[in-house]
């Protein structure tokens, strides 16, 4: 016989309404940080009348520790993004719970539980060439950080732990809002660029940004769309300057013009002599030729168009979705190398949230 302590009236879906929730199976499935621990479980919802939703459905449940001073902003961003400003390409919010405590507070966040990161994922692509598998990733994400855009929100934390993909329909969403702030519409004013892992962390972040905006989550996935075509992180550095010089190696480094829109101020990494890369991302280039891309139409020049120094010149939005290089996928009865059509993954409503209604 099940505890009733499985049964938990205090839950709320995303719009502040109470639920009561069944949880039960919980186990343990990953640690996020010092202070959020995410689990498996299955949640029933139990109505007034008494009776049971079924079946059961399989969830994920993070639960992160706050100090009460705190506001929980990652609560307040997903409930903004579950039930105001929706997108597919955006983990949803299902319920969520709040228990105080003398010194802090415990919240629990449930979503629909997705086994697969793109990180878990990313060597299987690049070993089995899923070229197509690999482009409708790299234009999901984009579709989202867009969305993210226009509601002024950064994630701050992009990386492939943090996408979920669904195997079978090939849908990806991005997840973990646990490093996300607002951006005041009219100001990119903010305290702090201690943040997004090292390998993914955009230059103005290393060098200490006064200001910063959305278009440093591009930058990091920039890294991503290069890294899963080359089978493993495009800038590898042990520590924020070895990370730094990574950079410069590839890009060159930034010009006055570029420090001051990257609101750079006094920082040790700015080298004395500006210096321009030679050949940017040769690998890259190298890869997609073997991929039988023409020279004239190397994906790898999208690449350094979103990997730019200079955050105000990142290639994003729709100049970025409209790219040719994206066409494959939107060709009619398209399907990926698991056997599923392209359409499981973007259908043609959500085209349409792209491209317009002529799609």
């Amino acid at each position: 016989m099940e505890e009733a302590s499985n049964i938990h009236n205090n839950y709320k879906d995303p719009r502040g309404v109470g639920v009561t929730l069944r949880v039960k199976d919980k186990k343990l499935h990953t640690r996020d940080g010092n202070f959020s621990f995410v689990y498996r479980a299955n949640i029933s919802q139990i109505f007034e009348d008494g009776s049971e939703q079924q079946p059961s459905q399989l969830v994920a449940l993070k639960q992160t520790i706050v100090p009460r001073v705190r506001d929980f902003r990652e609560l307040h961003i997903l409930r903004c993004l579950s039930v105001r400003h929706p997108h597919p390409n955006i983990v949803k919010l299902m319920y969520y719970r709040r228990r105080k405590y003398s010194s802090d507070a415990t919240y629990s966040l449930v979503f629909e539980f997705v086994p697969a990161t793109l990180a878990q994922l990313r060597t299987e692509y690049h070993k089995n060439k899923n070229v197509l598998d690999i482009k409708l990733c790299i234009w999901q994400l984009f579709t989202g950080l867009d969305h993210l855009r226009k509601l002024h929100i950064i994630h701050r934390d992009i990386k492939p732990a943090n996408l979920l993909v669904n195997s079978t329909t090939g849908r990806l969403t991005i997840a973990d809002f646990g490093s996300a702030i607002y951006l005041a519409p009219y100001t990119d004013r903010f305290q702090g660029t201690y943040a997004v892992t090292r390998f993914y962390r955009p230059p103005e972040f290393i060098l200490g940004a006064a200001r910063y905006n959305c278009m440093s989550d591009i930058w990091s996935g920039g890294c991503i769309f290069a890294e899963l075509y080359l089978g493993e992180a495009l800038f590898q550095g042990n520590d924020a300057f070895w990370q730094l010089q990574l950079i410069y190696t590839k890009l060159g480094t930034p010009s006055i013009d570029d420090l001051k829109d990257m609101h750079v101020r006094e920082c040790d990494f700015i080298p004395a002599v500006v210096s321009q890369a030679v050949y940017p991302f040769r690998e890259l280039f190298l890869i997609f030729e073997k991929l039988k891309y023409p020279a004239d139409k190397n994906p790898a020049s999208l690449i350094v168009k979103i990997l730019d120094l200079n955050p105000k010149k990142r290639l994003n939005g729709r100049r970025l979705l409209f790219d040719e290089f994206f066409d494959e996928l939107f060709q009619p009865g398209k399907i990926r190398k698991g056997g599923g059509l392209v359409t499981d993954a973007i259908s043609l409503e959500e085209q349409k949230l792209v491209f317009g209604t002529e799609v």
